[in-house]
């Protein structure tokens, strides 16, 4: 069978927390055979420049993936658009606090983690609401990863 030379060169997506980016491929519609990669920002320590190693290694999926699923931390963000990669950032509008609430119940986060994020859910919302990026897509009620997917490319 006949493989292309060309490197893949999949697309990074910033993604807000629970947006569907861990159960994304259980989602997707069966004829649809994206590949993808979810590359936790947990296993990186929050040293100075930790972003660039981040990234680094989110290009590098890029390499082998359709799709590379990242933080949606500001100084990714920033760092990102710095560095002119192509990525979207995907995020809930503000209104949709509740449902993130039950959501991250659902997945079994801590109550610690949950109440930690509801209380700084404005403002994590509000940074990305105010991020001069022109690749954003905003979750409406119900909505998932998934469903805004076919938009990226």
């Amino acid at each position: 069978m006949f493989q292309s030379l060309k490197k893949k060169k999949g697309i990074i997506i910033s993604g807000f927390a629970g947006i569907g980016k861990t159960n994304f491929q259980n989602y997707v519609p069966y004829y649809e055979k994206n590949s993808f990669y979810d590359l936790s920002s947990s296993s990186f320590r929050k040293d100075e420049g930790w972003e660039d190693v981040y990234i680094d290694c989110a290009e590098a999926f890029c390499e082998k993936y359709d799709f590379v699923f990242v933080s949606a931390h500001q100084s990714v963000l920033e760092k990102m658009k710095e560095r002119k990669c192509n990525f979207y950032v995907v995020y809930p509008r503000k209104h949709c606090r509740d449902e993130y609430k039950e959501r991250f119940e659902k997945r079994g986060s801590s109550p610690e983690y949950i109440a930690k994020f509801m209380m700084r859910w404005n403002e994590f919302v509000d940074k990305i609401d105010n991020f001069d990026y022109d690749k954003k897509i905003q979750l409406r009620t119900g909505q998932y990863l998934s469903d805004v997917v076919s938009r990226i490319r």
